[in-house]
């Protein structure tokens, strides 16, 4: 049986489904449950506006923290697959998509800043077949974004990618490789065009002559993002532990106690 859920007001039924979403508003906002044993864990006293949760499969996760910004985005997502959406997020304007297939993962950091028409998948998503071998040459794979990092316009992040944080990730890019921290990628396929670089969220549009002379020199460090033994988590540690863990909860348990250290998702160039 499918349950849809439109409104939070009172306890909606999702049958062999979990739903953790206490004082949790949905504004144009949909979630779906089509499958068995998924949970959907929102931050409590979330409000989300023109969201669309689509568990469109069995045993999946999908994470949502809690953002003081606009966060519009469609999540797709079949068996055994986590979707996390870290704090504070931002997304403008129109929906990004979230494409979740053969039980790979999405995880995004804190402090991201997305534009809008942002498509991200783990799947081409046919098969693709060698004429020699005649094995299979595409396998999906999980996609890791880290904190603090601006993704521009018209951008599509393709199977495999990892983002270290601090990095930027120009408009109209198709980003088929990993990123280094505190760099700049761009173009179709994405490649390297700045190193040693981080940003700042203000908008420059409206800046006066003022605001231009203040944010022409900021000594805080604290979008440098560095190597750190003691903080730092691998991406294919983490991708290794969630494919370890089997169900939904066991994989809900892990995240709900995901390290906040600042230079847990640096990425070495």
């Amino acid at each position: 049986m499918d349950y849809l859920i439109s409104d939070l007001t009172e306890q909606p039924e999702v049958g062999n489904n979990t739903l953790l979403a206490d004082k949790v508003v949905l504004e144009d906002s949909t979630i779906w449950f089509k499958g068995e044993d998924n949970i959907v864990y929102i931050d409590p006293g979330t409000t989300l506006k023109n969201v669309e949760i689509n568990m469109r499969g069995n045993n999946s996760l999908v994470y949502i923290r809690k953002t003081n910004h606009g966060c519009p985005f469609l999540v797709d997502i079949y068996h055994n697959s986590v979707f996390y959406m870290g704090k504070n997020n931002s997304i403008n304007l129109v929906r990004a998509a979230f494409r979740l297939s053969e039980y790979k993962n999405i995880l995004i950091g804190d402090d991201n800043m997305m534009s809008y028409d942002i498509d991200v998948r783990v799947a081409d998503p046919h098969l693709i077949y060698s004429t020699e071998s005649m094995d299979r040459v595409n396998p999906s794979k999980s996609i890791y974004i880290g904190d603090h990092v601006w993704i521009g316009q018209n951008t599509r992040i393709l199977k495999g990618v990892n983002i270290g944080s601090g990095s930027i990730i120009a408009a109209e890019s198709v980003l088929t490789k990993s990123v280094p921290s505190n760099t700049i990628f761009g173009g179709s396929p994405a490649k390297q065009l700045k190193r040693d670089i981080f940003w700042l969220r203000p908008n420059v549009h409206a800046f006066d002559e003022k605001d231009t002379a203040k944010y022409a020199h900021y000594d805080d460090p604290c979008y440098i993002y560095e190597a750190d033994a003691e903080e730092q988590l691998s991406f294919d540690t983490l991708e290794q532990k969630l494919m370890d863990l089997k169900t939904a909860q066991a994989k809900f348990d892990y995240l709900s106690q995901l390290t906040q250290a600042k230079n847990r998702f640096y990425i070495e160039e």
